[in-house]
């Protein structure tokens, strides 16, 4: 029987491969997520990153929304479409419908806690102690993502516009 890799170390497989579909150099999937080469280092090393540095790659790399969710959940990746046909935002402005839901967050966080407890070999008390740090950084990270959209009075994660 096969393992089932580390989901992160499957993602940072996933990429290696589109960047090299695409024929794209790291500085520039760098330049199309607007993140730095340490970031894109990191998550090629199989170490996680937040949600919306992840939806940034996934236009960088022109996968649609929810791409590299599917992948951390052993899914596939689906692909915007034929290549530069997708509109561009303007700049510094952020797609609809990007962010997903917190429950979305939350599910795929104990996805990946449950394939990590195993892994490491946790107690359940130490799992349990894992989980609800990491809930509670998730919550707080959603909340505080909200309330920057609601500030500056753009399109919030469900695509309406919020109050501003």
């Amino acid at each position: 029987m096969t393992a089932t890799p580390n989901p992160l170390d499957r993602l940072a497989q996933y990429i290696e491969r589109r960047i090299a579909e695409l024929a794209l150099e790291y500085a520039e999937v760098c330049r199309r997520a607007e993140i730095s080469d340490e970031t894109l280092m990191k998550i090629r090393k199989g170490i996680g990153a937040r949600g919306s540095t992840y939806r940034k790659l996934e236009r960088a790399l022109e996968w649609q929304q929810g791409s590299i969710a599917s992948i951390l959940a052993g899914d596939e990746p689906a692909p915007t479409g034929i290549r530069g046909t997708e509109p561009t935002p303007p700049e510094g402005a952020e797609p609809q419908n990007v962010a997903p839901s917190l429950e979305q967050e939350l599910e795929l966080a104990a996805r990946l806690m449950a394939a990590q407890v195993r892994e490491l070999g946790l107690s359940p008390d130490e799992a349990a102690e894992a989980w609800r740090r990491a809930q509670a950084r998730i919550v707080s990270t959603h909340s505080a993502e909200l309330a920057e959209e609601r500030e500056d009075g753009v399109e919030g994660p469900r695509g309406r516009r919020s109050a501003g």
